[in-house]
């Protein structure tokens, strides 16, 4: 069968591409069917992906107040029976330790405000989203004349001839959706795997990227070593390995390579665990730089803010990329004279979407300019979390328990009692747990770590350190999208993530159905 479109990944992007095409279809009737494949590596992370599933994101909080969340989503969850999914899956699910957030936030979320601007939300949350939208298209899809398949398998490969030709790791296994109001899981069916598929169009809806792969020796097949954070599931698997440690010794060693979200999110559960449980853990964290996310924290002064330098008759001046970032970095100086937090200043420039207004004013040149110089500097001035995980590793700090080191690791060796741990500066680590949280591989130096990524390579040059270069559209190459975070100017204005790509995803719906 030759699909019409084939997305990778059923995620966020792979979600709202579908809701895309329906809202699209439902105003506009089709003379012929559409052929749309669905491949998912792993369907038990359905809905939400690694990011927002109820599977890998346990423990996850998202890192911005629902206020700068996808307008449909707040609409969404300013619905009470919507907010009641968290009440009681908090209440009914002890082992997801949100006793505490949902002490701190039930009042408010029982009352029928019409926005709840600061809570800061459980990312699993975004499953209950995610999983009403799938059930809704999986209804609607018959009326509009959609033949929809899913296919589960790791793509490794993908060729352009005339169409686009999807290749697994092992043959795709086709999945049936079974569902109601209330439940969606996906079976396997009773038909044979497909060695290959073939679509007109792709989609390449991947989410998080995980790090670059570093030198191994394995003396010993140790499973303690976690080199993909997230997909390995986060902070639930982490806990899980620190309790086995805890039954039979004493002291552990965790060490952590980066000091960014991934380090961040696991600190109030591993506080918990030293407190509660008493157990003895030191961490260690090594990382090229100190800098880690700050808090999203607002200054009591935050109502009184104005603008100085982003205002409208400086941007409208705007004609060079490195003009943005200098109108930055004098609008947190001057915030700071006057005494707001540098959160003041970016919660309001996010409201305000000014760092898209400053965009549109570039010519292509200056974007192309921006999005591989100029965004990755304002991005790491402007990254904010949950507060809550900053103040369990403050806490953590102040009483001892972390450790910075200013390295690089180049060499991992696993052995029968520890890992241990070699660092550029020569020195030499070992640990019981290792954790790598040190961001994504680059688009150029990804070899290994996502199979894919190395096959579109070879259809495009249209790529340098900072990611894939798709046009306004998000089309790389004639039939081939990428929305995501794969491609340097996917979110160019800082919105959260999942705005983003949202967006994104809807925009490449439009385009695919022209």
């Amino acid at each position: 069968m030759l699909f019409n479109l084939a997305i990778i990944g059923f995620g966020v992007i792979g979600v709202e591409t579908l809701h895309g095409i329906k809202k699209i279809l439902i105003r506009k009737k089709l003379k012929k069917k559409i052929h749309i494949a669905v491949i998912e590596k792993d369907f038990s992370n359905v809905p939400g992906g690694v990011a927002y599933s109820k599977k890998k994101s346990k423990f996850g909080y998202f890192n911005n107040p629902l206020r700068l969340s996808h307008p449909d989503f707040i609409q969404w969850f300013n619905h009470k029976k919507n907010r009641n999914l968290i009440i009681n899956f908090s209440k009914k699910n002890k082992s997801y330790n949100l006793a505490g957030w949902l002490k701190n936030n039930e009042f408010s979320l029982s009352q029928n405000f019409k926005d709840y601007k600061e809570i800061y939300l459980p990312r699993l949350i975004y499953s209950f989203y995610l999983k009403e939208k799938i059930i809704d298209f999986l209804n609607l899809k018959k009326k509009l004349k959609i033949v929809l398949k899913f296919y589960q398998g790791e793509l490794v490969n993908l060729k352009k001839i005339d169409n686009f030709i999807l290749l697994a790791k092992k043959n795709f296994a086709v999945k049936d959706p079974r569902y109601n109001q209330n439940k969606l899981e996906f079976k396997n069916k009773k038909s044979p795997s497909i060695s290959k598929l073939i679509a007109k169009n792709v989609i390449l809806g991947t989410g998080l990227v995980p790090p670059m792969k570093i030198k191994e020796i394995t003396n010993y097949q140790n499973n303690n070593y976690i080199w993909d954070f997230y997909t390995s599931g986060g902070t639930n698997n982490l806990i899980k390995k620190i309790n086995l440690f805890i039954k039979k010794k004493k002291n552990i060693r965790l060490v952590f390579i980066g000091n960014k979200a991934g380090l961040l999110e696991t600190m109030q559960e591993i506080e918990t665990l030293i407190i509660k449980n008493k157990a003895l853990i030191k961490i260690l964290c090594i990382s090229k730089n100190s800098l880690t996310l700050q808090k999203a924290e607002r200054s009591k002064k935050f109502s009184q803010f104005k603008y100085k330098f982003f205002v409208k008759k400086n941007i409208q001046k705007i004609s060079k990329a490195e003009e943005i970032y200098e109108l930055l970095k004098k609008e947190f100086y001057s915030a700071k004279k006057l005494k707001f937090n540098k959160y003041d200043v970016w919660t309001n420039i996010l409201k305000d979407k000014i760092m898209t207004l400053c965009y549109n004013r570039l010519s292509q040149k200056e974007k192309k300019i921006y999005n591989q110089l100029i965004f990755p500097l304002i991005r790491g001035k402007t990254r904010y979390t949950y507060p809550e995980t900053v103040s369990a590793k403050n806490r953590l700090s102040k009483k001892k328990k972390i450790k910075f080191i200013k390295d690089k690791v180049i060499l991992i060796t696993k052995n029968k009692h520890n890992i241990s741990l070699k660092t550029k500066n020569n020195k030499s680590i070992t640990g019981d747990i290792v954790i790598n949280v040190s961001g994504p591989v680059s688009i150029i130096k990804n070899k290994e770590e996502i199979k894919v990524v190395s096959a579109i390579k070879k259809i495009t040059n249209n790529f340098n350190e900072t990611g894939f270069t798709p046009n306004n559209n998000f089309m790389l190459e004639d039939g081939l999208f990428i929305p995501g975070t794969l491609a340097n100017n996917f979110n160019p204005g800082r919105q959260t993530i999942i705005r983003a790509i949202t967006n994104n995803a809807h925009k490449v719906s439009k385009k695919i159905l022209k």
